[in-house]
């Protein structure tokens, strides 16, 4: 590996790690924030559901007040005497109620209504359970089953007594229809959003969700089809107690219930992850333009210390061009001749502070038995001395000392492990470089000496690593030796 490729890993891997580090952490915190989107999303539904069934909750409440008072009152008349008053009574109050209608019968469900007409409700499929209920009196809700539309009524039933001793029973209908028009609105977006009963019965669905209700079938249980993940003895119990309840359904999203409170019953709401990505998408994109601007200032960032580098790299080289432009050079090669690397390595050891350094004299061996002339010719020493620049560090010291010797000083060479590194980076190197011409190929050896080990001064250390040079060559071609 070169000195270019290296360069470049001290460049990419701190950036890996770095980039490495922020999409975690970026992640940690959209998953984060995200969560509390989907939180902050959920509490919204459940307040704007509760919202709306404290309203119809009141209407309720105002109708089963108003059914109770004329419950009262009935016990002052007759059923067949007082048939005139009773009906207009039954009038003004669905008039001045959220009520669709109102009629009385007897215990067998033989009655009028407010209109006056007429009606037998004895073989409706409900009677039974409004006697079983309120034949002894009382006010309450019946939700009828099997009823042939989805979308109805919910009874109110009050238990009377006429002023004659005759019991019977005051029935109301409130309109389920009316409960659904103003609970779905469309303020949010749900696979599904059902009022079902304690029992599961399904009053009504939202209108615009996945499913509406078919005439002339029995009416359907949310049980039937419930998300897996999520029991119907929660929902019931939630129900039941009348706590508002929210959680997520893994692999599939989230549900809401949010009870009735006068009501035995819930606003049930189902919403999958697309669906609740989709509503919290906007809240998130401010966020979303600040992990963005992040990522975009980090590159920035990395782009502007990058141009500083490489700024620096020319002023330096063109500093040390500058300190150098008086020394001799080669002219085959462009290199320090042998006196002008010498008196650089002086001018080191010189300088103030601890100084060390590792040199190396490379010995040029060649695969052609010709004249020395013929075989170290202008190309092939500067294509060898191309590879030697590229090979080390700008501030490093390269010389050519014969014809076919060229030097190499490392200065700062402290550490014992960077004296091995820098050996095995010249091992690499004498094992890489190849200069071939033709059939001829040019081989390399290296000798190694060490600032101030080998020698207080660099003739004296360039005199053991030419020592050292041609250890090796007896060693084996391209060996090198200290």
């Amino acid at each position: 590996m070169n000195k270019s490729n290296r360069k470049h890993l001290r460049w990419l891997i701190p950036l890996i790690i770095y980039y490495v580090i922020m999409a975690i952490t970026l992640r940690q915190y959209w998953t984060y924030s995200y969560s509390r989107a989907v939180e902050a999303k959920e509490n919204e539904i459940a307040f704007d559901v509760e919202m709306s069934l404290d309203n119809i909750d009141f209407s309720v409440e105002n109708a089963m007040s108003r059914i109770t008072q004329l419950g009262e009152s009935l016990s002052l008349y007759t059923p067949t005497y007082n048939k005139n008053q009773i009906t207009l009574l039954l009038k003004n109050m669905v008039e001045e109620t959220e009520l669709s209608n109102s009629f009385v019968c007897d215990l067998d469900g033989v009655g009028y209504d407010m209109d006056g007409r007429d009606i037998n409700v004895g073989e409706t499929a409900y009677f039974e359970d409004v006697t079983a209920e309120y034949s002894r009196g009382g006010v309450g809700m019946i939700l009828p089953d099997g009823q042939a539309d989805m979308d109805s009524e919910i009874l109110i039933v009050n238990g009377i007594t006429y002023s004659n001793k005759e019991k019977g029973y005051l029935i109301s209908k409130f309109p389920v229809i009316h409960v659904s028009d103003q609970l779905f609105k469309d303020k949010y977006i749900a696979n599904r959003s059902d009022i079902v009963t304690i029992d599961g019965d399904i009053v009504t669905v939202g209108h615009s969700k996945k499913y509406e209700g078919n005439s002339g079938v029995t009416r359907q249980k949310l049980w039937n089809d419930l998300p897996a993940g999520i029991s119907k003895d929660t929902i019931k119990l939630s129900i039941s107690q009348k706590n508002l309840y929210m959680s997520d359904v893994p692999d599939y999203g989230y549900v809401i219930v949010v009870p009735f409170r006068n009501m035995a019953g819930a606003v049930v709401t189902f919403i999958t992850e697309d669906e609740m990505r989709q509503m919290v998408d906007g809240s998130l994109q401010p966020l979303r333009y600040a992990f963005t601007w992040s990522i975009a200032s980090s590159l920035l960032l990395v782009l502007m210390i990058y141009v500083a580098n490489v700024i620096s790299n020319y002023a330096e080289r063109k500093k040390f061009e500058k300190s150098f432009s008086e020394a001799e050079r080669d002219v085959a090669t462009g290199l320090m001749t042998r006196v002008s690397a010498t008196r650089a390595i002086d001018n080191y050891i010189n300088e103030t502070g601890e100084k060390r350094g590792l040199l190396f004299v490379i010995g040029l061996n060649s695969s052609d038995t010709g004249e020395k002339e013929d075989i170290f010719t202008s190309e092939r020493l500067k294509e060898f001395s191309r590879s030697l620049e590229a090979g080390f560090r700008v501030t490093d010291i390269l010389g050519r000392i014969s014809d076919n010797e060229f030097l190499v000083f490392l200065k700062d060479i402290h550490e014992e492990k960077d004296v091995r590194k820098q050996t095995d980076h010249m091992q690499m190197f004498l094992h890489d470089v190849k200069v071939t011409d033709g059939e001829m190929e040019l081989s390399a050896n290296a000798g190694a000496a060490l600032f101030p080990d080998s020698g207080k001064n660099a003739a004296d250390i360039l005199n053991a690593a030419e020592s050292a040079l041609i250890r090796s060559r007896k060693d084996g071609i391209g060996m090198l030796s200290f």
